[in-house]
Protein backbone atom coordinates (compact mmCIF):
# COMPACT_ATOMS: atom_id res chain seq x y z
CA UNK A 1 0.00 0.00 0.00
CA UNK A 2 1.30 3.45 -0.89
CA UNK A 3 1.21 6.11 1.84
CA UNK A 4 -0.68 9.13 0.51
CA UNK A 5 0.83 12.61 0.44
CA UNK A 6 0.14 15.84 -1.42
CA UNK A 7 -2.75 17.21 -3.44
CA UNK A 8 -2.37 14.55 -6.16
CA UNK A 9 -3.91 12.03 -3.76
CA UNK A 10 -7.15 10.69 -5.26
CA UNK A 11 -9.02 11.43 -2.06
CA UNK A 12 -8.77 15.18 -2.66
CA UNK A 13 -9.94 15.50 -6.26
CA UNK A 14 -11.79 12.22 -6.67
CA UNK A 15 -13.55 11.72 -3.34
CA UNK A 16 -13.82 15.18 -1.76
CA UNK A 17 -14.79 16.79 -5.06
CA UNK A 18 -17.35 14.09 -5.86
CA UNK A 19 -18.91 14.27 -2.41
CA UNK A 20 -18.92 18.08 -2.69
CA UNK A 21 -21.01 17.92 -5.87
CA UNK A 22 -23.33 15.21 -4.54
CA UNK A 23 -24.12 17.01 -1.31
CA UNK A 24 -24.36 20.33 -3.19
CA UNK A 25 -27.32 18.94 -5.10
CA UNK A 26 -29.04 16.77 -2.49
CA UNK A 27 -28.80 19.18 0.44
CA UNK A 28 -29.81 22.31 -1.46
CA UNK A 29 -32.77 20.73 -3.24
CA UNK A 30 -34.21 19.25 -0.04
CA UNK A 31 -33.66 22.27 2.22
CA UNK A 32 -33.36 25.90 1.06
CA UNK A 33 -34.48 25.18 -2.49
CA UNK A 34 -37.92 23.95 -1.47
CA UNK A 35 -38.60 26.93 0.82
CA UNK A 36 -38.86 29.20 -2.23
CA UNK A 37 -42.14 27.43 -3.03
CA UNK A 38 -43.66 28.01 0.43
CA UNK A 39 -45.67 31.12 -0.41
CA UNK A 40 -47.05 29.55 -3.61
CA UNK A 41 -48.11 26.37 -1.81
CA UNK A 42 -49.63 28.25 1.15
CA UNK A 43 -51.66 30.46 -1.17
CA UNK A 44 -52.79 27.71 -3.54
CA UNK A 45 -53.63 25.10 -0.90
CA UNK A 46 -54.91 27.64 1.67
CA UNK A 47 -52.93 26.18 4.59
CA UNK A 48 -51.10 27.62 7.61
CA UNK A 49 -47.34 27.94 7.96
CA UNK A 50 -47.34 25.38 10.75
CA UNK A 51 -49.14 22.82 8.58
CA UNK A 52 -46.74 23.37 5.69
CA UNK A 53 -43.67 23.23 7.92
CA UNK A 54 -44.78 19.89 9.32
CA UNK A 55 -43.68 18.62 5.91
CA UNK A 56 -40.14 19.68 6.80
CA UNK A 57 -40.50 17.69 10.00
CA UNK A 58 -41.65 14.60 8.11
CA UNK A 59 -38.74 14.88 5.69
CA UNK A 60 -36.14 15.04 8.43
CA UNK A 61 -37.74 12.34 10.59
CA UNK A 62 -37.80 9.98 7.60
CA UNK A 63 -34.17 10.85 6.93
CA UNK A 64 -33.29 10.15 10.57
CA UNK A 65 -35.21 6.87 10.61
CA UNK A 66 -33.57 5.61 7.41
CA UNK A 67 -30.07 6.89 8.23
CA UNK A 68 -29.16 3.83 10.37
CA UNK A 69 -30.24 1.56 7.53
CA UNK A 70 -28.23 3.60 5.03
CA UNK A 71 -25.22 3.59 7.36
CA UNK A 72 -25.41 -0.18 7.84
CA UNK A 73 -25.64 -0.76 4.08
CA UNK A 74 -22.75 1.65 3.48
CA UNK A 75 -20.57 -0.13 6.06
CA UNK A 76 -21.43 -3.60 4.71
CA UNK A 77 -21.93 -3.14 0.96
CA UNK A 78 -20.53 0.30 0.13
CA UNK A 79 -21.79 3.84 -0.30
CA UNK A 80 -22.51 3.72 -4.03
CA UNK A 81 -25.71 1.63 -3.92
CA UNK A 82 -27.07 3.89 -1.19
CA UNK A 83 -26.17 7.06 -3.09
CA UNK A 84 -27.81 5.81 -6.29
CA UNK A 85 -31.03 5.01 -4.44
CA UNK A 86 -30.96 8.45 -2.79
CA UNK A 87 -30.48 10.30 -6.08
CA UNK A 88 -33.36 8.42 -7.71
CA UNK A 89 -35.67 9.04 -4.74
CA UNK A 90 -34.89 12.77 -4.91
CA UNK A 91 -35.66 12.95 -8.64
CA UNK A 92 -39.01 11.22 -8.12
CA UNK A 93 -39.89 13.42 -5.15
CA UNK A 94 -39.13 16.66 -6.99
CA UNK A 95 -41.05 15.58 -10.05
CA UNK A 96 -43.99 14.65 -7.82
CA UNK A 97 -44.02 18.18 -6.37
CA UNK A 98 -45.28 19.44 -9.74
CA UNK A 99 -48.54 17.54 -9.18
CA UNK A 100 -49.38 18.31 -5.52
CA UNK A 101 -52.99 19.38 -4.87
CA UNK A 102 -53.33 18.78 -1.14
CA UNK A 103 -51.22 18.97 2.00
CA UNK A 104 -51.19 15.17 1.97
CA UNK A 105 -49.49 15.25 -1.44
CA UNK A 106 -46.87 17.61 -0.05
CA UNK A 107 -46.23 15.29 2.88
CA UNK A 108 -45.80 12.32 0.55
CA UNK A 109 -43.19 14.17 -1.51
CA UNK A 110 -41.39 15.16 1.70
CA UNK A 111 -41.20 11.50 2.69
CA UNK A 112 -39.48 10.75 -0.62
CA UNK A 113 -37.04 13.65 -0.26
CA UNK A 114 -36.32 12.49 3.30
CA UNK A 115 -35.37 9.07 1.94
CA UNK A 116 -33.11 10.85 -0.55
CA UNK A 117 -31.35 12.72 2.27
CA UNK A 118 -30.62 9.44 4.03
CA UNK A 119 -29.26 7.85 0.87
CA UNK A 120 -27.19 10.63 -0.69
CA UNK A 121 -26.87 13.24 2.03
CA UNK A 122 -24.71 14.17 4.99
CA UNK A 123 -24.11 10.82 6.71
CA UNK A 124 -23.08 8.94 3.58
CA UNK A 125 -20.82 11.71 2.27
CA UNK A 126 -19.09 12.17 5.64
CA UNK A 127 -18.61 8.39 5.91
CA UNK A 128 -17.02 8.30 2.46
CA UNK A 129 -14.61 11.19 3.03
CA UNK A 130 -13.64 10.00 6.52
CA UNK A 131 -12.59 6.62 5.10
CA UNK A 132 -10.04 8.38 2.91
CA UNK A 133 -8.56 10.80 5.46
CA UNK A 134 -6.95 10.55 8.88
CA UNK A 135 -4.60 13.53 8.67
CA UNK A 136 -6.28 16.73 7.45
CA UNK A 137 -9.68 15.13 7.99
CA UNK A 138 -11.10 18.44 9.28
CA UNK A 139 -9.94 20.25 6.15
CA UNK A 140 -11.25 17.51 3.84
CA UNK A 141 -14.65 17.56 5.54
CA UNK A 142 -14.72 21.36 5.49
CA UNK A 143 -14.08 21.41 1.74
CA UNK A 144 -16.72 18.76 1.11
CA UNK A 145 -19.32 20.32 3.41
CA UNK A 146 -18.91 23.70 1.75
CA UNK A 147 -20.99 22.12 -1.01
CA UNK A 148 -24.07 22.33 1.22
CA UNK A 149 -23.60 26.06 1.69
CA UNK A 150 -22.85 26.78 -1.96
CA UNK A 151 -25.89 24.79 -3.05
CA UNK A 152 -28.22 26.41 -0.52
CA UNK A 153 -27.01 29.86 -1.58
CA UNK A 154 -27.42 29.19 -5.32
CA UNK A 155 -30.48 26.94 -5.69
CA UNK A 156 -32.98 29.49 -4.23
CA UNK A 157 -31.87 31.92 -6.93
CA UNK A 158 -32.28 29.22 -9.58
CA UNK A 159 -35.71 28.24 -8.25
CA UNK A 160 -36.87 31.86 -8.20
CA UNK A 161 -35.77 32.33 -11.83
CA UNK A 162 -37.40 29.07 -12.95
CA UNK A 163 -40.67 30.07 -11.27
CA UNK A 164 -40.62 33.45 -13.02
CA UNK A 165 -39.98 31.80 -16.40
CA UNK A 166 -42.08 28.63 -16.23
CA UNK A 167 -44.37 28.89 -13.20
CA UNK A 168 -43.81 27.07 -9.94
CA UNK A 169 -45.14 23.66 -10.97
CA UNK A 170 -43.24 23.41 -14.26
CA UNK A 171 -40.01 24.53 -12.58
CA UNK A 172 -39.82 21.16 -10.84
CA UNK A 173 -39.28 19.43 -14.20
CA UNK A 174 -35.88 21.12 -14.40
CA UNK A 175 -34.96 20.60 -10.75
CA UNK A 176 -35.76 16.88 -11.00
CA UNK A 177 -33.02 16.49 -13.62
CA UNK A 178 -30.26 17.60 -11.26
CA UNK A 179 -30.18 14.42 -9.09
CA UNK A 180 -30.09 12.27 -12.23
CA UNK A 181 -26.95 14.11 -13.34
CA UNK A 182 -25.23 12.76 -10.20
CA UNK A 183 -25.46 9.12 -11.32
CA UNK A 184 -22.31 9.11 -13.55
CA UNK A 185 -20.31 10.72 -10.73
CA UNK A 186 -21.48 8.10 -8.24
CA UNK A 187 -20.82 5.18 -10.58
CA UNK A 188 -17.46 6.23 -12.03
CA UNK A 189 -15.77 8.65 -9.61
CA UNK A 190 -16.76 7.41 -6.14
CA UNK A 191 -14.39 4.74 -4.81
CA UNK A 192 -15.35 2.94 -1.61
CA UNK A 193 -11.96 2.46 0.10
CA UNK A 194 -8.46 3.77 -0.70
CA UNK A 195 -7.04 0.25 -0.31
CA UNK A 196 -8.86 -0.83 -3.46
CA UNK A 197 -6.68 1.64 -5.39
CA UNK A 198 -3.55 0.45 -3.63
CA UNK A 199 -3.49 3.49 -1.31
CA UNK A 200 -3.50 4.04 2.42
CA UNK A 201 -5.85 6.67 3.87
CA UNK A 202 -4.28 10.12 3.84
CA UNK A 203 -1.99 10.30 6.87
CA UNK A 204 -2.91 6.82 8.13
CA UNK A 205 -2.12 3.14 7.75
CA UNK A 206 -4.01 0.94 5.31
CA UNK A 207 -7.18 -0.83 6.44
CA UNK A 208 -7.52 -3.96 4.34
CA UNK A 209 -11.30 -4.05 4.62
CA UNK A 210 -14.04 -2.16 6.35
CA UNK A 211 -14.24 -4.83 9.03
CA UNK A 212 -10.56 -4.31 9.92
CA UNK A 213 -10.78 -0.55 10.37
CA UNK A 214 -9.84 0.53 13.88
CA UNK A 215 -11.73 2.72 16.32
CA UNK A 216 -14.81 2.43 18.52
CA UNK A 217 -17.42 -0.24 18.02
CA UNK A 218 -20.96 1.10 17.92
CA UNK A 219 -21.85 -0.35 21.33
CA UNK A 220 -18.76 1.20 22.92
CA UNK A 221 -19.50 4.58 21.35
CA UNK A 222 -23.08 4.81 22.64
CA UNK A 223 -21.85 4.04 26.17
CA UNK A 224 -19.53 7.06 26.13
CA UNK A 225 -20.40 10.54 27.41
CA UNK A 226 -18.85 12.06 24.28
CA UNK A 227 -21.47 10.41 22.08
CA UNK A 228 -24.37 12.01 23.96
CA UNK A 229 -22.69 15.40 24.34
CA UNK A 230 -22.00 15.59 20.61
CA UNK A 231 -25.53 14.38 19.95
CA UNK A 232 -27.04 17.06 22.21
CA UNK A 233 -25.00 19.79 20.53
CA UNK A 234 -26.05 18.46 17.13
CA UNK A 235 -29.73 18.37 18.15
CA UNK A 236 -29.70 21.99 19.31
CA UNK A 237 -27.73 23.44 16.40
CA UNK A 238 -29.59 21.53 13.69
CA UNK A 239 -32.87 22.68 15.26
CA UNK A 240 -31.60 26.25 15.01
CA UNK A 241 -30.26 26.29 11.45
CA UNK A 242 -33.28 24.51 10.00
CA UNK A 243 -35.69 26.61 12.06
CA UNK A 244 -34.07 29.67 10.50
CA UNK A 245 -33.50 28.45 6.94
CA UNK A 246 -36.94 26.81 6.77
CA UNK A 247 -38.66 30.09 7.65
CA UNK A 248 -36.14 32.61 6.28
CA UNK A 249 -37.87 33.26 2.97
CA UNK A 250 -41.22 33.89 4.68
CA UNK A 251 -39.57 36.01 7.41
CA UNK A 252 -37.81 38.14 4.81
CA UNK A 253 -41.12 38.66 3.00
CA UNK A 254 -42.71 39.65 6.33
CA UNK A 255 -39.99 42.31 6.70
CA UNK A 256 -41.05 43.83 3.37
CA UNK A 257 -38.64 42.23 0.89
CA UNK A 258 -39.90 41.17 -2.54
CA UNK A 259 -39.47 37.56 -3.68
CA UNK A 260 -36.16 38.15 -5.45
CA UNK A 261 -34.63 39.99 -2.50
CA UNK A 262 -35.98 37.44 -0.03
CA UNK A 263 -34.29 34.65 -2.02
CA UNK A 264 -31.02 36.60 -1.78
CA UNK A 265 -31.23 36.33 2.02
CA UNK A 266 -29.91 32.78 1.63
CA UNK A 267 -26.66 34.12 0.14
CA UNK A 268 -25.10 35.57 3.31
CA UNK A 269 -26.41 32.66 5.38
CA UNK A 270 -24.85 29.99 3.19
CA UNK A 271 -21.90 31.84 1.65
CA UNK A 272 -21.02 32.69 5.23
CA UNK A 273 -21.38 28.97 5.85
CA UNK A 274 -18.74 28.25 3.21
CA UNK A 275 -16.33 30.63 4.93
CA UNK A 276 -17.09 29.01 8.27
CA UNK A 277 -16.60 25.46 7.02
CA UNK A 278 -13.33 26.18 5.24
CA UNK A 279 -12.11 28.40 8.07
CA UNK A 280 -12.87 25.79 10.72
CA UNK A 281 -11.13 23.10 8.67
CA UNK A 282 -8.00 25.25 8.47
CA UNK A 283 -8.12 26.45 12.08
CA UNK A 284 -8.32 22.92 13.43
CA UNK A 285 -4.90 22.30 11.90
CA UNK A 286 -3.39 24.75 14.41
CA UNK A 287 -5.93 25.53 17.17
CA UNK A 288 -7.57 23.19 19.71
CA UNK A 289 -10.92 21.90 18.48
CA UNK A 290 -12.77 23.26 21.49
CA UNK A 291 -11.56 26.79 20.75
CA UNK A 292 -12.85 26.57 17.17
CA UNK A 293 -16.10 25.00 18.38
CA UNK A 294 -16.61 27.75 20.96
CA UNK A 295 -16.00 30.49 18.38
CA UNK A 296 -18.45 28.89 15.97
CA UNK A 297 -21.26 28.59 18.48
CA UNK A 298 -20.63 32.09 19.85
CA UNK A 299 -21.10 33.55 16.36
CA UNK A 300 -24.34 31.59 15.94
CA UNK A 301 -25.57 32.83 19.30
CA UNK A 302 -24.80 36.45 18.43
CA UNK A 303 -26.72 36.11 15.18
CA UNK A 304 -29.71 34.52 16.95
CA UNK A 305 -29.88 37.41 19.43
CA UNK A 306 -29.94 39.88 16.54
CA UNK A 307 -32.77 37.95 14.85
CA UNK A 308 -34.96 38.33 17.94
CA UNK A 309 -35.09 42.11 17.38
CA UNK A 310 -37.05 41.53 14.11
CA UNK A 311 -35.11 44.51 12.75
CA UNK A 312 -34.78 44.73 8.93
CA UNK A 313 -31.50 46.59 9.44
CA UNK A 314 -29.98 43.81 11.53
CA UNK A 315 -31.18 41.02 9.23
CA UNK A 316 -28.12 41.02 6.98
CA UNK A 317 -25.35 41.19 9.63
CA UNK A 318 -27.23 38.55 11.64
CA UNK A 319 -27.29 36.28 8.59
CA UNK A 320 -23.54 36.63 8.07
CA UNK A 321 -22.73 35.93 11.74
CA UNK A 322 -25.11 32.99 11.95
CA UNK A 323 -23.93 31.57 8.63
CA UNK A 324 -20.21 31.71 9.44
CA UNK A 325 -20.84 30.23 12.88
CA UNK A 326 -23.09 27.49 11.53
CA UNK A 327 -20.62 26.52 8.82
CA UNK A 328 -17.78 26.17 11.33
CA UNK A 329 -20.02 24.26 13.74
CA UNK A 330 -21.17 21.94 10.95
CA UNK A 331 -17.60 20.98 10.09
CA UNK A 332 -16.59 20.57 13.73
CA UNK A 333 -19.47 18.21 14.49
CA UNK A 334 -18.60 15.86 11.63
CA UNK A 335 -14.84 16.01 12.28
CA UNK A 336 -15.33 15.36 16.00
CA UNK A 337 -17.36 12.22 15.39
CA UNK A 338 -14.70 10.82 13.06
CA UNK A 339 -11.79 11.91 15.29
CA UNK A 340 -13.28 10.70 18.57
CA UNK A 341 -14.70 7.37 17.39
CA UNK A 342 -12.57 6.36 14.38
CA UNK A 343 -13.55 4.49 11.22
CA UNK A 344 -14.52 1.05 12.53
CA UNK A 345 -18.28 1.66 12.80
CA UNK A 346 -18.36 5.22 11.54
CA UNK A 347 -21.43 4.71 9.33
CA UNK A 348 -23.48 3.39 12.25
CA UNK A 349 -22.20 6.01 14.71
CA UNK A 350 -22.82 8.89 12.29
CA UNK A 351 -26.27 7.51 11.60
CA UNK A 352 -27.07 7.49 15.32
CA UNK A 353 -25.81 11.06 15.70
CA UNK A 354 -27.84 11.91 12.61
CA UNK A 355 -30.93 10.51 14.34
CA UNK A 356 -30.47 13.14 17.06
CA UNK A 357 -29.56 16.07 14.83
CA UNK A 358 -32.30 15.25 12.33
CA UNK A 359 -34.84 15.09 15.15
CA UNK A 360 -33.80 18.58 16.20
CA UNK A 361 -33.81 19.74 12.61
CA UNK A 362 -37.22 18.19 12.07
CA UNK A 363 -38.73 20.06 15.01
CA UNK A 364 -37.13 23.41 14.15
CA UNK A 365 -39.13 24.53 11.06
CA UNK A 366 -42.41 23.13 12.40
CA UNK A 367 -42.24 24.65 15.90
CA UNK A 368 -41.04 27.94 14.43
CA UNK A 369 -43.95 28.01 11.99
CA UNK A 370 -46.46 27.17 14.75
CA UNK A 371 -45.06 29.89 17.03
CA UNK A 372 -45.53 32.35 14.17
CA UNK A 373 -49.14 31.21 13.75
CA UNK A 374 -49.74 31.80 17.48
CA UNK A 375 -47.90 35.11 17.94
CA UNK A 376 -47.94 36.64 14.47
CA UNK A 377 -44.14 37.03 14.33
CA UNK A 378 -40.94 35.06 14.87
CA UNK A 379 -39.61 36.81 17.98
CA UNK A 380 -40.32 34.03 20.49
CA UNK A 381 -39.21 31.40 17.98
CA UNK A 382 -35.85 33.12 17.48
CA UNK A 383 -35.44 33.49 21.25
CA UNK A 384 -35.88 29.73 21.64
CA UNK A 385 -33.30 29.24 18.92
CA UNK A 386 -30.78 31.32 20.89
CA UNK A 387 -31.42 29.33 24.08
CA UNK A 388 -30.73 26.05 22.31
CA UNK A 389 -27.49 27.36 20.84
CA UNK A 390 -26.35 28.31 24.35
CA UNK A 391 -27.08 24.74 25.49
CA UNK A 392 -25.11 23.41 22.50
CA UNK A 393 -22.14 25.55 23.51
CA UNK A 394 -22.13 24.07 27.02
CA UNK A 395 -22.38 20.51 25.67
CA UNK A 396 -19.60 21.03 23.12
CA UNK A 397 -17.24 22.37 25.77
CA UNK A 398 -17.78 19.22 27.85
CA UNK A 399 -16.64 16.87 25.04
CA UNK A 400 -13.31 15.21 25.78
CA UNK A 401 -11.25 15.28 22.59
CA UNK A 402 -8.45 12.69 22.34
CA UNK A 403 -4.91 13.91 21.86
CA UNK A 404 -4.87 11.89 18.64
CA UNK A 405 -7.86 11.03 16.45
CA UNK A 406 -9.17 7.50 16.82
CA UNK A 407 -8.25 5.46 13.75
Amino acid sequence: MRIATGWRFYGWWGIVLSAFVIIWVTNALTLAGLTIYDRHIIDELAISRGALKFGDTLQLLVSAALAPVAGWVADRYGVRPVMIAGALALAVGLLGYSTVHSIGDVYLMRILTGAAMAGAGLVICVTLVSRWFVAHRGLALGLMLSGTSLGNAFVPQLATWLIDVNGWRASFYVLACLPLALLPIIVFAVKEWPERLGLAPYGGQAMVAAGEATGYTFSRAVRSANFWLIGLSAFCTFYSILALSGNLFLHARDLGLDAGSAAKAFVPLFVGGIAGKLGAGLLTETLPRKVVFALALSLMLAGAVMFTTLSPTLLWPALWLFGIGWGANYTMLQALVADVFGAHSLGKILSAINLMDATGGALGPWITGMLFDIHGNYQLAFGLMGLLIAIALCAAMAVRVPARPAR
